[in-house]
């Protein structure tokens, strides 16, 4: 019998003569390990929860890999808001599909597939809805965020959240699908489709900006990247950068920038999402062309003056996660082989070792492009 339906007919059993019993081995089979965010007053730690039965339309996922994302420790810093608490995070996932829940069989995924899962579940009623924009959906609920998640041994997720992908892709690459889905939608919105081989500079190149980099000489772009870091641009030009600028020591970064692009830009796309960052990349556009700001920083961004910005007819794309199409052209490049979204340097880490894992990942001074946890690894 399969477990949902054995852990359910358990249930049923509970008012019966046998139900303390009962309801000790559905407990014992049911337990999970989780990594629980309790609020900033209280340190998150690894615990044992039930293990989820899906909903109508769900799915019962044995995690394999989860990313570690600048959006968990801006959680753990009470940066951002969750939905409730203990919350489990994780959001970036690759897993396989244990079990269905009612209705959900006729969806294309079944049992054994294994999976990306998109984390955002949007409301299904709304425009943004239709339009399969559910990054845009004011009523959208993230796995992780506003949902359970899944750094843990099990999850759940809507069928509709699911894309299968081939067994021997490494569920590392389907992990990192989510976060290169908002790299994704960066650069289609620089609206340089039909162009022919475009200069682009890369503002920042941790670990998102080396999936936008990646993305972007996919889409047959010429690259200039900027960091702070001589890791970073080490890794930038070991992936295909066309240069690459340290522009904080650079005494006039942009001129640099200029110099090593050979004109000004087609598209500019800042993942860091500084004042100064945001002002040199429009500084450094043709006119009509677009800056991407996928990087949130904590300061209000700055513009150049109007009379470049406007008579420029400069243009700033807010980037927010992503859309269905976003994440479908990723799964393509990704099934392709065209991309290469996890470095060979990113670090894996078990689930029993996620806090060493969270703290180098925010260790700036060492940190590799990538953290990843990998339940395997048990």
């Amino acid at each position: 019998m399969e477990t949902l339906a054995f852990l359910q007919a358990l249930r049923q059993d509970e008012n019966s003569e046998n139900a303390p019993k009962t309801s000790i081995f559905i407990e014992e089979l049911s337990r999970l390990r989780a990594f629980r965010f309790h609020g900033t007053d209280q340190e998150p730690r690894l615990e044992e929860v039930p293990r989820p039965l899906p909903a109508s339309g769900e799915a019962l996922l044995r995690v394999h890999t989860v990313g570690v994302c600048g959006s968990d420790l801006h959680i753990l810093e009470g940066h951002t808001p969750v939905g409730f608490t203990p919350i489990t995070l994780g959001h970036e996932i690759a897993a396989d599909v244990v079990e269905l829940g009612e209705g959900a069989a006729a969806s294309g995924v079944a049992v054994g597939d294994r999976v990306f899962v998109n984390p955002v579940v949007g409301c299904g009623a709304c425009e943004h809805c239709a339009l399969a924009e559910t990054n845009l959906c004011p009523d959208k609920r993230i796995i992780g965020i506003h949902r359970e998640g899944c750094l843990a041994e099990f999850g759940v997720a809507p069928v509709a959240n699911l894309t299968v992908m081939p067994d021997d892709v490494d569920p590392a690459e389907i992990a990192l699908i989510e976060s290169a889905g908002t790299a994704n939608h960066a650069l289609r919105e620089l609206g340089l489709e039909g162009h022919e081989h475009p200069t682009i500079a890369l503002i920042g190149a941790g670990g998102l900006g080396s999936q936008v980099l990646q993305l972007a000489l996919w889409r047959g772009m010429q690259v200039v990247v900027l960091d702070a870091s001589d890791q970073a641009l080490e890794r930038a030009a070991r992936a295909g950068a066309s240069a690459t600028l340290n522009s904080v020591r650079h005494p006039d970064p942009l001129a640099a920038l200029l110099e090593l692009a050979g004109s000004h830009l087609d598209g500019v796309v800042d993942c860091v999402g500084f004042p100064s960052t945001a002002e040199l990349g429009l500084s450094a556009l043709k006119p009509g062309r677009t800056l991407s700001i996928v990087g949130i920083g904590g300061d209000a961004l700055r513009t150049t003056p109007p009379a470049h910005f406007i008579r420029r007819s400069l243009k700033i794309a807010a980037i927010y996660a992503y859309t269905a199409r976003d994440i479908a052209d990723v799964c393509r490049a990704v099934v392709e082989r065209a991309v290469t979204l996890s470095d060979p340097g990113n670090r894996r880490f078990a689930l029993s070792d996620i806090d060493e894992a969270l703290a180098l990942f925010s260790d700036n001074r060492q940190a590799p492009a990538r953290v990843l946890i990998e339940m395997s690894q048990e």
